[in-house]
């Protein structure tokens, strides 16, 4: 029996270590993107900014591509943090599209790398079946959630309406201040936002709670969908 703890233990460690080396691999993916763009992102310069060679970041993921997987994954699992843990216990639906907001324009997603990072799988979508894929998974999880929400506040018709707006919104500030962070800085674009809602649905200040449930959570680099 002590033979069999002893094994389990290193067994644990062992993964520990693969985790931890794995998320090192993501920030120092981050980082290489950051510095010479994303067709610049290679196993050496990652492995540079990492402090390891090539051959152990080939070690722990099989290959480029499936480490610039795995790292928009963790962009996006970021941003289904941030909104999740925005969410009060027994959340109203505009409690809901509020969180939606605030994660959107929370500080993370704002840093220099973690933009560079955003911008740079997007322009891949087009091209790379892997980002479409994934963008696709981002699209329809974050329009659940808000169609989740609205459907409390509006009519379907109206609520599909009011999703694509808030959605214009989100992505035309987010982008506003990529090209130029003067333009319109995080708050404003979360007050904007929260206004427009307001504007389109008066009276939701008071909207009742919501069934309880979940946001939706985007599954762990190297799962399927």
């Amino acid at each position: 029996m002590g033979g069999g703890i002893g094994e389990t233990g290193r067994a644990m460690a062992s993964s520990r270590l693969q985790n931890f080396r794995r998320d090192e691999l993501i920030d120092a993916t981050i980082a290489a993107i950051f510095a010479g763009g994303l067709q610049q992102t290679t196993l050496n310069a990652i492995g540079k900014q990492a402090g390891l060679s090539p051959a152990l970041v080939n070690h722990y993921f099989d290959g480029k591509a499936a480490l610039l997987e795995a790292t928009m994954r963790r962009l996006m699992r970021d941003l289904a943090r941030d909104i999740a843990t925005r969410l009060p216990a027994r959340p109203t639906a505009l409690a809901r599209l509020h969180a939606i907001i605030d994660g959107c324009f929370s500080r993370r997603h704002f840093l220099p790398e973690s933009m560079v990072a955003w911008l740079s799988f997007w322009l891949e979508v087009r091209r790379d079946p892997r980002f479409a894929r994934l963008q696709r998974i981002l699209n329809r999880r974050f329009q659940s959630n808000i169609m989740f929400a609205l459907r409390e506040l509006a009519p379907e018709p109206a609520a599909e309406d009011l999703a694509l707006g808030l959605t214009a919104l989100i992505d035309g500030f987010w982008w506003a201040y990529a090209v130029d962070a003067k333009r319109i800085q995080p708050a404003r674009a979360r007050r904007l936002c929260k206004d427009y809602l307001a504007s389109r649905m008066p009276g939701t200040q008071a909207a009742r709670p919501t069934r309880t449930r979940p946001m939706r959570r985007v599954k762990r680099a190297g799962s399927r969908s």
